[in-house]
């Protein structure tokens, strides 16, 4: 993650990493340009409260999404 965003994280740091920051703001020229799509993780409550979550996972973002955000912002550039 660190290769395709634009900072770290000033205040949320990783102990497992010497304290470095965790990767903050994706950026989707970097994206596109190294191929690596990146990590999201997600959970999902139950409709009806007081039962919790009832689910979680990880996951890759499609390519595509990054691809057609940067063909759209160099059409709007020019």
């Amino acid at each position: 993650m660190y290769d395709i965003t634009i900072a770290e994280h000033p205040r949320y740091k990783i102990p497992a990493l010497n304290y470095r920051g965790t990767p903050f703001g994706i950026d989707a020229r970097r994206v596109v340009d190294t191929g690596i799509a990146p990590i999201f993780n997600a959970g999902m409550a139950h409709a009806k409260p007081g039962i919790g979550q009832i689910g979680a996972g990880y996951g890759r973002a499609p390519m595509t999404c990054f691809e057609s955000a940067v063909h759209c912002a160099a059409m709007n550039s020019s």
